[in-house]
């Protein structure tokens, strides 16, 4: 079954499917649905026997930000088309992306946690500079493979001095 669409609710994605004219399914579960807009800021949608009263607080195209029940949530709408097409560009991005890294500031590299060759995950650290006492985690972009690291342990680094290259 391909979704009709995909949408993300404060950055968790679910696929939304129209099964017929009352019957929606979200992820894996199936409800009877009945949508109805009061105007343009103002929603009221029925789940299976659950009323939601939903005001849209702000938004464009596909982005919103909504309130229900007391909570803000943000979301997005992609149709199958355009999450095919993102997750190209994602593949692209993480294939052809090479980046230097540099020092956000000026100070020592206390220790390195990873070597050039070694293959990281976005997020993961890779080092630790010390600047005004106060030791701050360098951490990887995005995934790849470490290419190159332009200091060693103990050295002193100026702002916008290169550390390491990342591809």
């Amino acid at each position: 079954m391909i979704p009709d669409y995909f949408v993300d609710i404060n950055g968790r994605e679910k696929s939304v499917k129209f099964d017929g004219s009352d019957t929606i399914q979200i992820g894996d579960h199936s409800y009877e649905y009945h949508f109805e807009e009061i105007n343009q800021f103002y929603y009221i949608l029925r789940l299976n026997n659950r009323v939601y009263r939903i005001n849209r607080v702000s938004g464009e195209k596909n982005n919103h930000l909504i309130l229900t029940d007391g909570k803000y949530f943000e979301t997005e709408v992609r149709t199958n088309l355009e999450q095919k097409a993102r997750q190209v560009l994602s593949n692209v991005k993480q294939q052809n992306h090479h980046s230097l890294i540099r020092s956000p500031m000026p100070g020592m590299v206390l220790s390195l946690k990873k070597n050039a060759g070694d293959e990281v995950a976005q997020g993961e650290s890779i080092m630790i500079l010390e600047a005004m006492k106060m030791e701050n985690d360098i951490k990887s972009p995005f995934s790849g493979r470490i290419k190159e690291i332009f200091v060693s342990e103990r050295s002193a680094v100026e702002k916008g001095a290169k550390l390491f290259l990342i591809g």
